[in-house]
């Protein structure tokens, strides 16, 4: 463990320093490395794991430069936050969903952040191509290095996808310019289209589904990690039965190391190092000490963002499910630091002393609720199965099945649109304010019922009625320094 920490620092020192220089209104394809080492220079095995150490770091966030407000952007857009003390021009349009396309520092940042990340990988790909596989130490080690760093850029170019590409249109061509080759040229490439940005996805989750280790430690990219995000994406691709079959594989099969937590508290405890080996966890980066942090809970409750009431309000909110009312939650999952500003993030950054941090970006409870949804769909109907992953996730909070009005399971007799809903709710209360899923949620609820015809997005956040504005403007400087060969999303100058 001590060696992992002493190389994850070096990455990280490293990756602040060079990233520092770079001009973030730079065109994607031109975007300096921030931490990487050059294909050149992966030589053997150490150097190969120094720069997958690299390609992790990327998703590290500090102070500045984009990260790790964007990983708070799409709760601004759903109405879960609201801008902080830190507020600006930028974070206020988010917040009422009209983003600037110009001018922007969170947005532009975040962009490049990610693509960083895929470049990284690239070079570590092409690199580690030439080291005779006899030379590691393991003999599989070579393929597991390559399938966790394509594990990494599946995740970035989803990450991509989701925020500037019309993910939720199959057909549509504005996806994101997939990049599987390193940067070695100021040449731009135009967007591919959604279909083939879920494609080269899906090709990279395959390889880590095949060769990633069954589990390194949890901040590393593992095969069950790998089967839940492509779980994830079938699901937004609306590929429901086979996003049913494969959460459900991951959730029958991953053994003792990928299960529910015993409670809610624990998986955000963070005064121990047991944070990073909880059983709830499928992957999340990690911080390590007070200098090293990810600093996500300083960005909550003050900086950049606060909790709206309106989400405040959902855990004291109920549904009448055939005359039982039941009560979305107890309060038993909302945690809020001593300021009265912040949500879970505070609970990563305590004020003083040791700091133990995490960034989600997935764990047991929300693929609960992805199966419980893709099989709910895929059957036109509420299934037993369905109803006990959605229930597994309220009875952990607390929830009782005692029959009566209160904070209880959800009964046999739920309509499929009752189901669906409360699929829905149950995320915001048990992954608000951790990586902004319930934005996507809404923009994929409103797509699947026939875009602004039955449940739609303004209905939860009144000023999201423009749809072109369901995802970010790609940065005007990115565009124009690449001599407008990527081709800006609707509705944006």
């Amino acid at each position: 463990m001590k060696t992992i920490k002493n190389i994850y620092t070096l990455a990280l020192i490293l990756m602040i320093t060079c990233f520092n220089s770079c001009q973030l209104t730079e065109d994607i394809d031109d975007f300096e490395r921030p931490f990487s080492l050059g294909a050149t220079e992966i030589t053997n095995e150490s150097t190969a794991e120094l720069a997958l150490t690299g390609v992790y770091s990327g998703f590290g966030t500090f102070i500045g430069a984009g990260n790790p407000h964007i990983y708070i952007i799409p709760s601004l857009l759903s109405g879960v936050a609201q801008p902080g003390f830190g507020r600006d021009a930028e974070s206020e349009a988010i917040s009422i969903n009209v983003p600037l396309a110009t001018g922007t520092v969170d947005m532009r940042g975040g962009y490049a952040r990610l693509y960083g990340i895929i470049n990284n990988a690239n070079w570590l790909l092409e690199g580690i191509e030439d080291i005779p596989q006899a030379t590691f130490s393991n003999p599989e080690r070579k393929n597991e290095i390559i399938a966790e760093a394509k594990g990494m850029r599946a995740t970035a170019h989803f990450y991509l996808l989701r925020l500037w590409g019309q993910f939720y249109d199959l057909n549509s061509n504005f996806g994101i310019v997939i990049k599987t080759a390193p940067a070695t040229s100021n040449e731009a490439f135009p967007r591919n289209n959604v279909a083939d940005s879920y494609a080269s996805i899906m090709e990279d989750l395959d390889d880590a589904i095949a060769n990633a280790p069954d589990l390194r430690a949890k901040f590393f990219i593992n095969k069950s990690y790998a089967k839940a995000l492509k779980a994830k994406v079938l699901l937004y691709q609306g590929n429901y039965p086979q996003a049913a079959a494969l959460a459900k594989e991951v959730l029958d099969t991953s053994g003792s190391d990928f299960q529910l937590a015993a409670t809610v508290t624990e998986i955000f405890d963070n005064t121990s190092d047991a944070l990073f080996n909880s059983s709830e966890l499928l992957f999340g980066s990690r911080g390590i000490t007070n200098e090293e942090d990810l600093r996500l809970g300083n960005f909550w409750g003050g900086d950049y963002a606060e909790l709206t009431d309106d989400y405040r309000n959902i855990f004291t909110g109920n549904v009448v499910i055939n005359g039982q009312t039941i009560n979305y939650d107890d309060n038993n999952r909302f945690f809020e630091d001593f300021s009265g500003g912040a949500g879970k993030f505070a609970e990563f950054f305590p004020f003083a002393g040791e700091t133990f941090e995490m960034l989600y970006h997935m764990r047991m409870a929300e693929l609960h609720l992805i199966y419980a949804e893709a099989d709910a769909r895929a059957n036109n109907g509420v299934t037993t199965d369905a109803l006990d992953a959605l229930n597994a996730v309220r009875t952990r909070a607390g929830a009782t099945t005692t029959g009566t009005d209160g904070f209880e399971t959800y009964p046999a007799s739920i309509t499929l649109p009752d189901f669906l809903e409360a699929v829905r709710v149950e995320k915001w209360v048990e992954l608000g304010t951790e990586m902004g899923e319930e934005w996507f949620d809404l923009v994929r609820y409103d797509v699947a019922d026939g875009l602004g015809t039955g449940f739609q997005v303004s209905d939860v956040k009144s000023s999201a009625t423009n749809p072109d504005k369901f995802i970010l403007p790609i940065p005007s400087e990115s565009i124009q320094s690449g001599g407008n060969v990527v081709e800006q999303n609707l509705s944006y100058n």
